[in-house]
């Protein structure tokens, strides 16, 4: 029989077979859920029998905290954890952790693949040849990548390597973080601006900051306003970092000339969402992290980090206190 209960909130692989191999030997591992972030029946019920508790995205909020008698760490598959109560976990002496750079290659390049594609004005050239055209200027006008700015807002690991790619291609590279000075960039290729001159100096601004109270709907009208018009923005962070409506705006206030977003306040977006089908907009179902490399990865540490605790050592990656 085995020793211990871990309880996987929810996911989306075919199988648990990575966590299961992991810890057979321990722990038995039981779904909560059938879904991703979907609500299962008697929940609390199940989560007062976790030893430990791994998470994709449901939301583990104060009172499924609460229901937590015996668990030892939760453990997300990811990076972010604004679906967790932190604060709340700390208060239980409940350690949460993340795998904080798993997917930094798949990221950064899904935002480097975004400047390309606006830049170079692929989805209309696309969709011009589709219904029989021939018409360069269709994506008039195009400017060499080397004699563009990105921006980046917030700038952590995923920021830096999305730095260093542009850096790679020829830009200049700006960034704006709160919680850095120069002397934490003194050996990167990016520059520490404000975040208002950042905007107002960019040809491309992407965003990869954590969704937090000071984060959410950071881009709003005011935001959008400080932009070049020849500018774009990127965001493979978080959705509610952006307010969408003002995004909306902008486009079609010619505020900015086009955006890439693999994220989005709600998802799926509406089908009838206006900026599933925008002709400036390119848009992809929150798949920037994915690669089967990444996906793997994370399903690893999170495995180890769990054995590891109920093993009685010490977690990695906690990101409270």
């Amino acid at each position: 029989m085995s020793k211990y209960t871990v309880v996987v909130t929810d996911h989306d692989f075919a199988d648990l077979s990575i966590e299961r191999d992991g810890l057979s030997d321990i722990a038995e591992v039981v779904e909560l859920t059938d879904g991703v972030g979907k609500e299962a029946a008697n929940a609390h019920a199940t989560l007062a029998e976790a030893d430990a508790v791994i998470n994709l995205r449901y939301d583990l909020d104060a009172a499924a905290i609460d229901a937590l008698d015996s668990c030892q760490v939760i453990s997300r598959y990811g990076i972010g954890v604004d679906n967790i109560d932190t604060e709340a976990a700390a208060e239980r002496d409940i350690p949460v952790t993340n795998v904080p750079d798993y997917c930094l290659e798949e990221v950064s390049m899904h935002a480097l693949s975004m400047f390309l594609a606006l830049s170079r004005g692929l989805t209309n050239y696309d969709a011009n040849v589709a219904v029989g055209g021939w018409d360069r200027d269709a994506a008039v006008p195009i400017h060499r990548f080397s004699t563009q700015t990105v921006g980046v807002v917030g700038y952590g690991a995923i920021g830096r390597a999305v730095g260093e790619r542009a850096a790679a291609l020829g830009a200049d590279v700006v960034a704006s973080d709160p919680f850095l000075t120069e002397d934490d960039v003194a050996d990167d290729p990016a520059s520490l601006l404000a975040f208002e001159e950042v905007l107002a100096q960019s040809d491309f601004v992407t965003v990869h900051s954590p969704l937090t109270p000071e984060t959410r709907g950071l881009f709003d009208a005011d935001a959008f306003a400080q932009m070049a018009d020849s500018a774009y923005f990127v965001n493979v962070a978080r959705g509610p970092i952006v307010d969408d409506d003002a995004l909306l705006d902008a486009l079609y206030d010619d505020e900015i000339a086009g955006a890439g977003l693999d994220v989005f306040p709600e998802e799926p977006p509406t089908p009838d969402h206006s900026l599933r089908d925008h002709p400036d907009v390119i848009t992809t179902p929150h798949v920037a992290w994915y690669s089967e490399e990444a996906n793997e990865q994370r399903r690893h540490t999170v495995t180890d980090i769990v054995r590891t605790v109920l093993e009685g050592g010490e977690p990695e990656n906690v990101v409270n206190d």
